[in-house]
């Protein structure tokens, strides 16, 4: 069984949730009810959001780099051409 903290694969969650389902998981102990409800959790995520191919996932977060860069360079050129002419 994963340890609480660690990330579940949607794979490992669904399988985790149907096991819980069906009863084969002793749910009386703490540490594995914690681990059903975050193996749920994320079977629900899963099934409402997909999950997300890192290729998109890599794209978006260099996007977002992009965007925040663009955004501070449109920022302080204005704010330097006006103090450096001065």
């Amino acid at each position: 069984m994963p340890s609480p903290d660690r990330d579940l694969s949607p794979e490992e969650a669904e399988n985790i949730a149907r096991h819980a389902r069906e009863g084969r998981l002793d749910t009386g102990d703490p540490e594995i009810r914690r681990v059903v409800s975050r193996a749920n959790r994320e079977d629900v995520r899963n099934s409402l959001w997909g999950d997300m191919p890192v290729a998109n996932r890599r794209w978006l977060l260099f996007g977002g780099i992009a965007f925040v860069a663009l955004w501070v360079v449109g920022l302080a050129v204005p704010l330097l051409l006006t103090f450096g002419s001065r």
